[in-house]
């Protein structure tokens, strides 16, 4: 594969924010505030809109899977999880997976994600793998989306193609993968706007361990 807000967000942020004893705040963006050591990151403003266009999907696929919003709902461009390297800033490196289940069998052909851009190197990868018993296994494609825009804004979408598809099965599980291009990036994977929550799992670099909370914001794309 080539270079593959809300009003409720704000309702539970306080919350959020008490729990936490520590936190800190990324230094060359007024508004972000990391926590627990980067693995969550929220933005305390409005968000704004970003002017970077979305790529287009290929003509005609259809859609194999998605979480994703409309417009300025496509994604939470207030909250979402630290796509981090080791050099980022925060106490562990972050590489994040959420899954789905396609209803049929399938090609994937194109991938959407909704990630935004803290500090550092500007990009990510972007990969399609297997399960291996509830956390992500074997890579059957990645691709690399850089020049993200800044966390914080609204809704631009990394959209990556395949020039020739992944075959996926019916009510199997797969796996969409982020993780970081550099060792200074400092990325996020922005929550799915509705926070419709599934099975997801990440790597501080020592293994994958997996859980059960709000996905990130992507979409999966085929015949």
């Amino acid at each position: 594969m080539k270079k593959l807000v809300g009003l409720r967000s704000f309702m539970w942020l306080g919350i959020l924010l008490c729990a936490v004893a520590s936190l800190a705040t990324a230094a060359d963006q007024s508004g972000v505030t990391t926590i627990n050591g980067g693995r969550k990151t929220i933005y305390v403003k409005p968000a704004w809109h970003s002017n970077q266009a979305s790529k287009p999907l290929p003509a005609g696929v259809i859609t194999i899977y998605s979480n994703l919003g409309t417009g300025d709902k496509a994604y939470n461009g207030n909250a979402g999880v630290g796509i981090l390297g080791p050099d980022a800033g925060q106490p562990w490196p972050q590489e994040v997976g959420s899954t789905f289940i396609p209803k049929a069998d399938h090609v994937v052909q194109a991938v959407r994600v909704g990630a935004t851009y803290v500090q550092g190197t500007n990009g990510i990868i972007v990969s399609l793998n297997e399960d291996d018993n509830g956390v992500p296994g074997k890579q059957l494609a990645s691709g690399k989306f850089t020049n993200l825009p800044r966390f914080g804004s609204c809704c631009t979408l990394e959209t990556g193609k395949g020039k020739s598809g992944i075959p996926v099965k019916a009510n199997t599980t797969y796996w969409i993968v982020l993780r970081p291009v550099a060792n200074d990036t400092y990325a996020v994977w922005n929550d799915n706007y509705n926070e419709i929550q599934g099975h997801w799992a990440n790597n501080l670099g020592s293994g994958w361990n997996g859980s059960f909370q709000v996905l990130g914001a992507f979409g999966v794309y085929g015949q």
